[in-house]
């Protein structure tokens, strides 16, 4: 008898620790790693440990029905935008051949004006310029305790703020954030709501976690995600700022070097045309590649007073497209109307 209890708890043993690990596995391919070249391994069993404390599950249960599908008539993925700019191209040859009546002739000049339009928007680029308060009024922040900082410090009103203390770029997929009484994941507004410019800053809880390179292959897949749910946003990549030269020299991940590593890698995917790079640590919040000491409280965080300094550096690295300007030049003639409303699709 006393054998057989022995074997039992033995078995159950066994089962649980295969069990935790299969879904250990799970969660990190899903939520906490990506299977690729550079991903470091974590033991199955830890991330199964840290996925109920993040309560994961719940996430995979509400997942059975949740409908997270993007609409495909509105969201191409590259190769089909490529495809229809050649249609587009071909199709103003067979306008040109095709339209030779006398009502046709008079609808040719301005087909062809709206072809070479779209055309032309899809190939500018855009150079920084600088803006009002308002500008922010349709924008989404995505990130961190520094992030935290700005909604409470900056002055800015009226956008909206998706941040957490300790926020990485692994938890875009999970509920982290509550919104509208609801425990939800960055990913689920984002798909629920439409901004016309999202800021995303993560990356100093991450200088622990991996290398530069799995770092940056992570924030590359969730800037992909964020154009397709956000297919008329510009989206502003920002440098993580730096710590303190004190701080950098004391720790042995939350370097300046490792920072410096991980900005240069994101700022490559900055296009000029919808995603823009903001290198915070060229304003005066820093000296000589640290944060200012006299800045910070910790050696990591500024004080509320500087964040401001943020604020105006964001707004002399504003993006005004054309897009945005004829919307703004016609709402001002029908109302007086300030600048920074959510631009609707035409």
């Amino acid at each position: 008898m006393k054998n057989s209890k022995s074997y039992t708890l033995l078995f159950l043993i066994v089962m649980s620790t295969c069990i935790f690990s299969l879904l250990g596995h799970y969660w990190n391919i899903q939520y906490y790693r990506r299977t690729n070249a550079y991903t470091v391994s974590t033991p199955p069993l830890t991330t199964a440990m840290r996925g109920l404390h993040d309560k994961l599950y719940l996430s995979d249960l509400s997942s059975f029905n949740t409908d997270y599908a993007i609409n495909n008539l509105s969201v191409l993925p590259a190769v089909a935008q490529a495809e229809s700019t050649e249609a587009v191209s071909s199709s103003l040859t067979d306008i040109a051949t095709n339209l030779s009546t006398p009502s046709a002739k008079g609808k040719q000049g301005k087909l062809f004006s709206v072809a070479s339009d779209s055309l032309q928007e899809k190939a500018q680029t855009y150079e920084f310029t600088t803006a009002t308060d308002d500008y922010f009024s349709d924008a989404c922040f995505i990130g961190d305790s520094r992030t935290v900082g700005i909604s409470q410090y900056a002055g800015i009103e009226n956008a909206t703020f998706l941040c957490k203390t300790s926020l990485t770029i692994y938890d875009y997929e999970k509920p982290k954030l509550t919104f509208n009484d609801e425990k939800m994941s960055v990913h689920d507004i984002l798909t629920e709501n439409q901004f016309a410019k999202i800021y995303l800053m993560v990356g100093i809880n991450e200088c622990g976690t991996g290398t530069p390179e799995t770092f940056y292959e992570r924030y590359k897949e969730v800037v992909n995600d964020i154009q397709k749910l956000q297919p008329n946003a510009l989206i502003f990549i920002q440098g993580n700022l730096f710590v303190t030269q004190k701080k950098s020299e004391e720790s042995d991940t939350i370097t300046n070097e490792n920072i410096a590593a991980r900005n240069a890698l994101i700022a490559t995917l900055a296009n000029q045309k919808n995603i823009f790079y903001i290198d915070i640590n060229e304003s005066s919040l820093c000296d000589e590649g640290a944060l200012i000491s006299d800045y910070t409280w910790d050696q990591v965080h500024i004080k509320a007073q500087y964040y401001p300094i943020w604020k105006d550096y964001l707004l002399q690295h504003a993006i005004i497209t054309n897009k945005y300007k004829s919307t703004v030049s016609s709402q001002s003639e029908k109302q007086d109307t300030p600048h920074g409303l959510r631009i609707e699709d035409e």
